[in-house]
């Protein structure tokens, strides 16, 4: 079984989703902890950040622990009305978008995405489970080795960028605990959020699946 894993940031990109459409199970790491500069918490709309506005000034702390402030439904739609409201498919979905955006609940960063993310995987169409575990007691590559161990997985599909912080070693290290690791071919065609995938793509789902022939 192919899992994929991935704290669940704000509206993310399409590789993220591209993990999650070709992976048997998703594992959404609601436990990691809190970047102040990260995208759990900010994305790119038209190439301009687009925020979650936080109560307080949240620091070392998991994300379970980082409060949004309250009126959040609001504050992202009218960001996504302002930016996309011209796009080619707005009135078929980006207006259904903001009003499931609006009908979200959450008060915490850990649900508040993961509402948003369910609301894109059902638009989307992708069936592929979301799955959670405990905590992770390892850290670095054992924490995701754990987390797949933990699901039953057998192989990991990692994003291309986790080469950088994985090392050399990191097939081998993932053998010798019966995973197969393996990398996304996802070709990245835009670093904004999947927003503009969904609003601007006649199939969206075309742009996600998108493979580098390199």
């Amino acid at each position: 079984m192919r899992i994929a894993i991935h704290q669940p940031d704000l509206l993310p990109y399409s590789g993220f989703w591209y993990k999650m459409a070709v992976s048997d199970g998703f594992i959404v790491s609601r436990h990691d902890q809190f970047q102040k500069h990260g995208y759990q918490r900010r994305v790119k709309m038209r190439d301009s950040w687009a925020s979650h506005l936080l109560d307080g000034k949240p620091s070392l702390v998991p994300i379970t622990e980082v409060s949004v402030r309250e009126g959040w439904q609001m504050n992202l739609t009218d960001i996504i009305g302002g930016r996309y409201r011209s796009a080619r498919h707005w009135k078929d979905r980006g207006t259904e978008l903001v009003e499931r955006i609006n009908a979200a609940q959450g008060t915490t960063l850990d649900e508040v995405n993961l509402a948003l993310i369910e609301i894109v995987r059902d638009m989307l169409g992708i069936t592929t489970p979301l799955l959670f575990t405990d905590p992770p007691a390892q850290n670095g590559p054992d924490r995701l080795i754990e987390q797949v161990l933990a699901v039953g997985g057998d192989a990991y599909l990692s994003g291309a960028g986790g080469r950088a912080y994985m090392g050399e070693e990191a097939e081998a290290d993932f053998a010798e605990h019966g995973i197969a690791l393996e990398w996304s071919r996802h070709e990245h065609t835009t670093g904004d959020s999947i927003v503009t995938v969904l609003l601007d793509e006649d199939d969206p789902m075309e742009n996600v699946l998108r493979e580098s022939t390199a």
